[in-house]
């Protein structure tokens, strides 16, 4: 009986070690899937940290070159909106200064006008400011006229609204020649040469 006690003992025993070596072995083996486990992890950890650093620097340099290229562009309109005014200002300086000028430059502007524009038989309505200066210019331009056996101007009423110069009127048309016409077709013709001579 005794021996079979010892058997038993012997048997549980050796049962326990190779429970023992067995669960090692287990705990082992999960030790070393949990280390490549948290290793994996951790190495994914990082790859995201670096994804999501990356993109972040990406959207900081995007937002700092939005911000760039939209502070340039408001600066353009700013300086193009400050170049339409010094255009502006220089075209109506140039209005004043036409409008002012006297005397015989200002007869041999009108005298011109009237020769470049007139086809013969039109109506001639001055500035009110150019009303006493046309009715003598005329003389000379319907003496030309009548040589190319063209039909004279007549001298009409006075235009209000207009600084200088005149309107030509004709059946079915008539030539704006007011100063203020000639500097707009001007404006619209040299606006680009006359920024250039500005901001040069």
């Amino acid at each position: 009986m005794a021996n079979d006690l010892n058997n038993g003992e012997k048997l549980l025993s050796c049962i326990l070690d190779s429970a023992r070596v067995e669960a090692d072995s287990m705990i082992a083996d999960a030790k070393a899937q949990a280390a490549v486990v948290a290793e994996r992890a951790e190495t994914e950890v990082r790859r995201i940290e670096d994804d999501a650093a990356k993109r972040a620097k990406r959207a900081h340099a995007d937002i700092l070159e939005r911000s760039r290229t939209n502070a340039e562009l408001d600066s353009r309109k700013y300086a193009l909106a400050q170049k339409h005014v010094v255009v502006d200002a220089a075209f109506d300086e140039a209005l004043k200064q036409l409008g002012g000028e006297s005397g015989p430059a200002r007869d041999a502007l009108l005298n011109r006008l009237l020769q470049e524009n007139s086809e013969g038989g039109e109506r001639v309505e001055p500035a009110q400011a150019d009303a006493a200066r046309i009715e003598p210019l005329l003389a000379a331009v319907n003496a030309a006229l009548l040589q190319k056996g063209k039909a004279a101007l007549t001298l009409g009423q006075p235009r209000p609204g207009i600084c200088g110069g005149f309107f030509l009127i004709a059946e079915g048309y008539e030539i704006n020649c007011s100063f203020e016409a000639i500097l707009r077709d001007l404006r619209g013709a040299e606006t680009a040469g006359v920024a250039q001579i500005l901001f040069q």
